[in-house]
């Protein structure tokens, strides 16, 4: 009797089947190599990326809400003894970072900040609430101040004849508008609030990092800082990688070994997983630490949109 052949339906299913237990060993063995620490007796130290602009929604990179979800989840697992924050970012807007940076401060565990190409600005002010900042040599850091730039057409559309007709129930509604030029009250107005916004930063990381609020404010010029600087200014504590990072997180927590633990509230997909997080130099610069309002994001009249990234 003839052996009945399986149909071309079966044999594509049992091809998906077999690529998916591919893939998912694949990704399996990739996690172990991720955290490297499989002698599971050991106490886990959690390692949490902070990987690309720091925003509520993680529309630029590093989602804050889940950021501080991980943070919280790692802080109340009894396995864990201690966070490392992995930062790869140039900072973010004004509150997302400073809501990570409570989140670090009330975490009961030990949190190490581990910068290890860039944690500037809104990052960096995350980081300073940590027990400990563990920075590469060369990694930058610092950035503290704000910028407030955003392109302005008014010119553009005198020269191809069209008018701005302003209508508005208050004098600084349209503030920072594109169609039009900043009056002086204006300026001024703008001013005043990067200005209260970059002493609510030196705020924090004088406090956080213990050291003299007019210190931190000289040092509040937007300057990016190499790590080998940062840390003879006391903006951080050693100088290292992440082994230096395991150390100190081990010593904060009182243990003599560990296995790190990569923890993420929403993985990015197996693009996610591959990617390095790390980006051009120009771009980081670029960024700066800068409240920076869009008004080209914004869909109200109000166009001037407070996006505050320090970065």
């Amino acid at each position: 009797m003839a052996t009945k052949k399986p149909s071309t339906a079966l044999r594509v299913l049992a091809a998906v089947f077999i690529l998916i237990l591919v893939v998912g060993a694949g990704i399996l063995i990739f996690s172990a190599a991720q955290n490297e620490e499989t002698d599971f007796t050991k106490p886990a130290i959690a390692v949490i990326p902070i990987s690309g602009e720091i925003t509520l929604d993680g529309s630029s990179g590093a989602n804050a809400q889940d950021i501080i979800k991980t943070i919280n989840k790692a802080d109340k697992d009894s396995t864990v003894k201690a966070i490392i924050l992995e930062i790869n970012s140039p900072g973010g807007t004004v509150v997302a970072s400073e809501e990570i940076a409570a989140a670090v401060k009330n975490a009961r565990k030990p949190v190490v900040a581990w910068i290890e190409e860039v944690g500037a600005s809104g990052a960096y002010w995350a980081a300073s609430a940590a027990d400990m900042i563990v920075a590469d040599p060369a990694s930058m850091t610092g950035s503290i101040g704000v910028t407030g730039s955003y392109l302005q057409f008014s010119g553009l559309m005198d020269q191809y004849g069209v008018t701005y007709e302003r209508l508005v129930t208050g004098q600084f509604k349209d503030t920072g508008s594109q169609y039009k030029p900043l009056t002086t009250e204006e300026r001024a107005y703008l001013q005043a609030k990067l200005d209260d916004i970059d002493g609510i930063f030196i705020d924090a990381v004088s406090t956080n990092r213990n050291l003299d609020r007019s210190y931190v404010a000289s040092l509040a010029t937007g300057e990016i800082f190499l790590g080998s600087e940062a840390v003879d200014k006391g903006l951080v504590d050693i100088l290292g990688g992440k082994n230096e990072a395991q150390l100190a997180a081990q010593q904060l927590a009182g243990v003599s070994s560990s296995r790190l633990v990569v923890m993420q509230e929403n993985p990015t997909g197996l693009a996610g997983l591959f990617s390095s997080g790390s980006q051009t130099l120009a771009y980081w610069i670029g960024k700066g630490i800068g409240d920076s309002w869009n008004p080209l994001t914004s869909s109200s009249q109000n166009s001037f949109e407070l996006k505050a990234e320090l970065s």
